[in-house]
């Protein structure tokens, strides 16, 4: 969820992107690393399909980022700035039209045929009727195609999100004809799913060759691409443990390895491999219910804000691994809008004591819900649980663990049943008002039985964000994610990092917070 923006470079402070270079070394057979033009990457695979218009795992999403253009994109990793890609764009003042210009007008796909209007209008518009996983992205959008070279997308209501959105690859730009001509359809009838998991439809720098989701998918470069032809001409990604991956990238078998954990990079010889540890686009926090039936304790704000004073975040910081980072409220870092982490809370045991006695909290057991079977970008969440159930008890606050499979334990939070655990969020676009699912009364919040109106401060905070413009809306959104986390419904534990882990053939390659492996930049 490219974004899922599943992915990235650590800059703090800068555009994040990094480029890293090596002396070359040599090597390998045509299946491992070392194939002169073949680049072998491996991860275990999180993958249903590469039909862009209904990917939405974190595999499909690095297939088609090199497969698809998109009308925007987002420059050198730099999420706080869409800009252009196959289009130009233009919002009006009240952020309910945008105007999309066709800019890149020798763009092609991989049969030869130019990218036009139609093109980009026919993908917006199956992309919204398929009815996919990713069709959110433009609900309540309406396309119309202007002229040959002009596309508008208008919005019911303000959406100053859709600039942050349309870089996503899940709106990749497919083809028209060819998928019309294989039972692309722009609504629920669509029957030309794999057909493009074969055959893809794209105009980025490559095209499928092989497409097997439970082994391996291979891509060849797209001679009809419009930019710099890639120094790799096929890119092999295999389905590969993360265990297997360790032996394998070492080994000289694999140039890319997208999945080891901290304590794997450190087995590894820095000597033989490259490391990139990239802040991740995603949120770990620890949940607590409002509703006193289900929560007990954890209903009064006292409670909550004792578990946060009790945390020793230093050392949970520790888990994540290197380059991990504090967090100030559920957005990432780089995001528009994110709390800066050096307000985030530190540990004061004697503070949780004094709130924990305001509460009138006896030392009964809170049952703690997590997944027993979940790792979150290396960072294993049965160890954080273990973790926090420790710090917590040297304030006087018993924890009963109560660990589940990720379906199951996931099953039992939306269903708003679990008085307190650890919560995941991963972000589906880089843009503030994706976190709106923890304000009173959004989707996430309605785990924990936090409905609209139950604080009318935070409601109005959340209307007045909504109603912002321009560089207001940073600021907006940070005031009204501060007062959230105030709250102590959400405590913010964790930004894990993402790390990539290359090996010394590749001499210079690009990964950054919008990509976490670029194979079209690697050399």
């Amino acid at each position: 969820m490219k974004i899922r923006l599943p992915r990235r470079a650590l800059a703090i402070g800068s555009a994040l992107a990094l480029t890293f270079g090596l002396a070359a070394c040599s090597g390998g057979d045509s299946e491992g690393g070392g194939a002169g033009d073949a680049i072998v990457a491996e991860t275990a695979f999180n993958l249903k399909t590469i039909d862009p218009h209904r990917q939405f795992e974190f595999t499909g999403s690095t297939i088609d980022n090199a497969i698809y253009q998109t009308a925007l994109e987002f420059e050198d990793g730099d999420l706080t700035k869409p800009t252009d890609g196959l289009c130009s764009y233009e919002m009006s003042d009240n952020d309910k039209k945008m105007t999309l210009t066709l800019k890149q007008k020798d763009a092609k796909f991989s049969n030869g045929d130019p990218v036009t209007v139609d093109d980009i209008v026919f993908s917006f518009k199956r992309l919204q009727g398929i009815e996919g996983n990713p069709s959110f992205f433009l609900d309540g959008v309406t396309v119309k195609k202007v002229d040959d070279e002009t596309i508008e997308l208008i919005s019911k209501n303000p959406n100053p999100a859709l600039p942050y959105i349309l870089p996503n690859s899940s709106i990749g730009i497919v083809n028209a004809k060819v998928v019309k001509e294989n039972e692309g359809t722009t609504d629920e009838n669509d029957g030309a799913e794999q057909f493009l998991n074969q055959n893809s439809q794209g105009s980025g720098p490559y095209k499928v060759e092989t497409y097997d989701a439970d082994s391996k998918v291979v891509l060849t470069a797209n001679e009809h691409y419009n930019g710099p032809a890639p120094k790799f001409s096929k890119v092999v990604l295999r389905n590969v443990s993360a265990e297997t991956q360790v032996t394998d990238i070492q080994s000289g078998q694999a140039d890319v390895s997208f999945d080891l954990s901290s304590d794997q990079v450190e087995t590894l010889d820095k000597n033989a491999v490259q490391i990139s540890s990239l802040p991740s686009t995603r949120s770990i926090y620890i949940f607590n219910n409002t509703d006193e039936e289900i929560g007990g304790p954890t209903a009064d704000p006292n409670f909550r804000k004792a578990v946060a004073s009790a945390l020793d975040y230093e050392k949970i910081l520790d888990l994540a691994g290197e380059n991990g980072q504090r967090m100030a409220s559920p957005v990432p870092n780089e995001f528009n809008g994110a709390v800066p982490k050096d307000q985030a809370p530190d540990r004061d045991l004697d503070r949780a004591k004094k709130l924990l006695d305001k509460a009138g909290y006896d030392g009964e057991a809170v049952p703690f819900h997590y997944a027993s079977d979940q790792a979150v970008n290396g960072m294993d969440i049965a160890q954080l649980a273990q973790t926090i159930q420790a710090q917590l008890k040297e304030a006087g606050i018993k924890l009963s663990l109560k660990p589940a499979p990720s379906a199951t334990q996931l099953d039992g939070f939306r269903a708003a049943e679990q008085p307190m655990g650890i919560g995941t969020w991963g972000a589906d676009y880089p843009d503030p008002s994706n976190y709106n699912v923890f304000v009173p009364g959004g989707s996430v919040a309605e785990r924990v039985n936090w409905a609209e109106g139950d604080n009318p401060e935070i409601d109005k905070l959340a209307a007045a964000a909504t109603k912002a413009e321009g560089d207001d809306r940073g600021p907006a959104y940070a005031e009204l994610f501060q007062a959230t986390t105030e709250t102590g419904i959400w405590v913010p534990l964790v930004q894990p990092v993402s790390t990539v882990v290359v090996s010394n053939r590749i001499e210079s390659y690009v990964s950054n917070a919008d990509v976490t492996f670029d194979f079209a930049k690697a050399e």
